[in-house]
């Protein structure tokens, strides 16, 4: 892509300010229609070293008003963030509707900072590259603008830049030895960032490669190019284009069915199953001590019909490890603020740091059950969602070094109405029962379905899905307890 552009470009003051007055003004009224359609927008500007990203950044928040955007400016990670997948902290900083999120700097200067040094760095990069592809894509199509400038220039010029900051005391302290080092090895990086920019360069997330020789065109262009894109995506909306009629195309894994059965082949009795699970708990807290020494996070996602004994499972998985080394997130249907966000976001919030465990008590597939069956998101969305699942999940095992195992609680029709009936008449156990749980009970067979879809298209080598026959609860506990020890063990 840097063949093609000539860096000598530039504009001459009078038209620089004849141009770039209305151009200000019409990107302010564009973020009051972006608000006011709640459209949120991702603005990433990269670019060489004293390229211009701090000028560029300041340029464009001139013309908004500071309520409705936040400036994310992209260090090093903190040691918080180190401790989790690479994508976390970008996805936290992703924008609400209706607000732009400007990042100076992103995930591209950090996958380059941070694989290029390594010896695997090819590998690295390519995996980086799937890696940002699925983060962008899966942000448009929850609706959001994605806009991206690299700002070019030479080798010369950047060196030039880079003595003038040193001559100047108040910009002295920007130019560091690792900047003046990046500059020296200009040359080798340049090819390996053009094949970066050109395979992450996609319809719904474009780069736009600015020449920046001369500051003035680049600001021009940053600017022309901000209000080209966001006039198309407002008339897009506001004209009442949609996604719909598109589904057939939506990519979506093969099915590759899942034995379900809620009945065990054995059995024991429910001292038998005490004195399994108490050599069983020891064990996993001796795990969970190895996890934690070696910075390994583990996730465990219980999915399974009302009643089927989610609750009592992960008390008996937890009972002996530190409380201290684990998190147990109850999720409920997302709270207006988190409306705001892509779906995913409230999930990947709580993934583990290093060394960690977390237990999601139900999960993100709630996309492709609930919201499904009782209409919470369209159909394009959930048909959609397997996809974002698979990449995410596949994403985190492989950033994080970490594993997942995903338990289903299958029971029967008839024992679910049993215990339905028993939490009614315990008033221990009444606040388990709720009219929601009645309801959906009426759509056990529109559940049913969901269920085999979710199971055959979300089971993966990195993320499989282990069916715990319920019916037996005690049986279930020993059973979901020995496949985390396992699955454990296997990653250790």
């Amino acid at each position: 892509m840097f063949e093609k552009l000539d860096l000598t470009k530039t504009i001459d003051d009078e038209s620089f300010e004849k141009s770039i007055g209305p151009l200000k003004e019409r990107l302010g009224i564009l973020q009051r229609t972006l608000r006011d359609l709640n459209i949120p927008v991702m603005i990433v500007i990269e670019g060489w070293n004293a390229a211009g990203i701090t000028m560029s950044t300041a340029e464009i928040i001139q013309s908004l008003d500071p309520r409705g955007f936040n400036l994310h400016a992209i260090d090093n990670p903190s040691d918080e963030e180190r401790a989790r997948p690479f994508m976390w902290r970008f996805w936290l900083r992703t924008p609400s509707k209706g607000r732009i999120a400007i990042f100076a700097r992103s995930w591209y200067s950090r996958a380059l900072a941070e694989k290029l040094s390594s010896l695997s760095w090819k590998k690295s990069m390519k995996d980086k590259i799937v890696s940002i592809n699925n983060f962008e894509r899966q942000i448009a199509d929850g609706g959001a603008v994605v806009i991206k400038f690299f700002l070019h220039i030479s080798k010369e010029e950047q060196k030039m830049r880079l003595l003038e900051r040193e001559r100047n005391p108040l910009t002295a302290w920007l130019v560091t030895p690792h900047i003046w080092n990046f500059h020296q090895h200009y040359d080798t990086y340049l090819p390996i960032i053009d094949e970066f920019i050109e395979n992450t360069d996609t319809d719904y997330a474009p780069w736009h490669v600015i020449e920046s020789t001369d500051r003035k065109y680049a600001i021009f262009k940053v600017y022309s190019f901000l209000v080209k894109t966001l006039e198309k995506k407002i008339l897009e909306n506001q004209a009442g284009i949609s996604k719909k009629g598109k589904i057939k195309s939506i990519s979506k894994p093969p099915r590759t069915p899942v034995l379900r059965r809620s009945s065990s082949e054995s059995s024991h009795s429910k001292d038998e199953c005490q004195d399994i699970l108490n050599n069983l708990q020891i064990e996993m807290l001796e795990l969970h001590y190895l996890l934690f020494k070696r910075r390994i996070p583990f996730i465990i996602v219980y999915e399974g019909w009302d009643a089927a004994g989610k609750g009592g499972n992960i008390t008996r998985i937890a009972r002996f490890m530190n409380p201290l080394g684990y998190d147990v997130i109850p999720i409920a249907a997302p709270n207006e603020n988190e409306k705001q966000y892509h779906y995913l976001r409230r999930f990947i919030k709580y993934f583990p740091a290093a060394g960690h465990i977390a237990v999601y008590d139900r999960s993100w597939y709630g996309r492709v059950l609930v919201e499904r069956v009782e209409g919470f998101c369209s159909e394009n969305e959930w048909q959609r969602a397997y996809q974002e699942i698979n990449e995410m999940e596949q994403d985190y095992v492989e950033s994080s070094g970490g594993g997942m195992v995903k338990f289903w609680l299958e029971i029967d029709k008839d024992e679910q109405l049993k215990r339905f009936k028993q939490r009614e008449q315990d008033p221990l156990k009444q606040y388990k029962i709720t009219d929601e749980d009645w309801r959906n009970r009426q759509k056990w067979d529109s559940y049913n379905s969901a269920v085999d879809e979710m199971l055959a298209r979300t089971n993966t080598p990195y993320a499989p899905w282990v069916v715990i026959e319920s019916d037996d609860k005690w049986y279930a506990r020993v059973k979901a307890l020995k496949t985390v020890i396992k699955n454990v063990e296997k990653l250790l």
